[in-house]
């Protein structure tokens, strides 16, 4: 009969007596999972008070307000970068339009009570606060924020807010930077150089880490 000939059997692989490196596509898929939650975890940490100017926004429920009824106030506060401001000590004050109010470099004469006074303000998300108050005789007054957050210093803004007329919507601020102390001034410069180097830190290594590895991948021998 003739011989037929029989496909050769595939010689089994060689394998080392490590284990096989993991690939490089699978070790940066891994770097990019870390970069990602670094930066996540870097954006989502709101700022512990302020050291710089704090942007705000105002906004009241109902609007427009109504004379003599229960007034919501709500308040974001965001840093310069849209990170939001957390921890805030924060209230407001209502006095006539023309009367002296705190802060105001033109002023004249002593600053004299509020008419309306609110309590601190609650976190109720990361920079945003709200408290409520009831709302005073319609007119135009003098609504003064007022950040305590740090001891002995405060930041204050002045705005215009209508009582039982127009509808007074998004009512944007800006709080000046308080002085802060050395110990908090110290907090500042860690979070905001501190955090960004300790991930480029943690990135290196894991590129370096890979970076062998990959290129190590054995190859099948004949």
């Amino acid at each position: 009969m003739p011989k037929t000939d029989c496909p050769a059997r595939p010689r089994p692989l060689r394998r080392s007596g490590h284990t096989r490196p993991l690939p490089l596509r699978r070790s940066g898929r891994a770097v990019a999972v870390a970069v990602a939650m670094v930066a996540a975890w870097t954006l989502t940490s709101g700022v512990l008070a302020h050291a710089t100017l704090v942007l705000g926004t105002l906004e009241v429920t109902p609007d427009p307000p109504v004379p003599g009824a229960p007034l919501d106030l709500r308040i974001r506060l965001e840093d310069p970068g849209l990170v939001a401001v957390e921890d805030a000590l924060v209230r407001v004050e209502l006095r006539p339009l023309g009367e002296a109010v705190p802060g105001a470099a033109t002023a004249e004469g002593e600053v004299g009570a509020a008419l309306v006074a609110s309590e601190p303000f609650g976190e109720t998300a990361p920079g945003a606060y709200q408290a409520r108050v009831t709302a005073p005789p319609a007119g135009t007054y003098t609504l003064t924020v007022r950040d305590t957050t740090f001891r002995q210093e405060e930041a204050i803004a002045n705005l215009q807010l209508a009582i039982g007329t127009a509808a007074v919507g998004a009512v944007p601020f800006v709080l000046p930077p308080t002085a802060t102390g050395p110990r908090s001034a110290l907090t500042w410069v860690l979070w905001l150089v501190g955090v960004p180097l300790a991930a480029g830190v943690l990135v290196t290594v894991l590129v370096l880490r890979a970076g062998p590895k990959g290129s190590e991948a054995q190859e099948p021998t004949g």
